[in-house]
């Protein structure tokens, strides 16, 4: 299997993801390694739809944000003052991702990561997290940052469980074309 550009950056955010752990959550070092490491997503996007996109390198990408993701909860959990509801809700959410892309690897024979304009609205608000968090309760940032996430994730579930083909580029159930 051959790496590509798009796929080493897409690797090298899952490991500097880990970096996040060695900093004092929210500091200004932490927002700007965060930043650096998180900006990735966008350069390899765009590269990778410059010089294609393979399905291998949608995966990777996605389980490469998923790692970034699971390394700010890291991060933010034990410093912050979490309610049980909003720790709850997380789950939920992180369920039903789950399961989604175990429903569209059963059905498509292939991980079903669908990038729809809601999962993209999902990752802005997750990207926007640990800064709002300097300004905002938790409480508030909780509710946006799921509430969104939420979404993402029931179209995410819906469409793997209901579409005739795999379609990664599908823009949602709400739009018509594709991303």
């Amino acid at each position: 299997m051959e790496f590509k550009v798009p796929d080493i950056l897409s690797v090298s955010r899952a490991a500097a993801s880990l970096l996040l752990l060695l900093l004092e959550p929210l500091s200004d070092e932490f927002l700007i390694a965060f930043t650096l490491i998180a900006s990735t997503d966008l350069v390899d996007g765009f590269l990778a739809r410059r010089f294609g996109i393979s399905s291998y390198g949608k995966a990777l990408d996605s389980s490469c944000d998923a790692v970034l993701a699971v390394v700010l909860l890291l991060c933010l959990i034990p410093n912050l003052d979490w309610e049980q509801w909003m720790i709850w809700w997380i789950a939920a959410i992180a369920a039903m991702r789950l399961v989604s892309i175990g429903i569209g690897s059963g059905r498509f024979s292939e991980p079903g990561f669908v990038h729809t304009y809601f999962n993209k609205a999902a990752g802005l608000f997750l990207f926007l997290s640990p800064f709002l968090l300097r300004i905002l309760d938790l409480d508030v940032v909780v509710y946006l940052v799921c509430g969104v996430a939420t979404i993402s994730a029931l179209e995410f579930l819906y469409i793997n469980c209901t579409s005739r083909n795999f379609d990664g580029n599908y823009c949602g159930i709400l739009f018509q074309s594709k991303v």
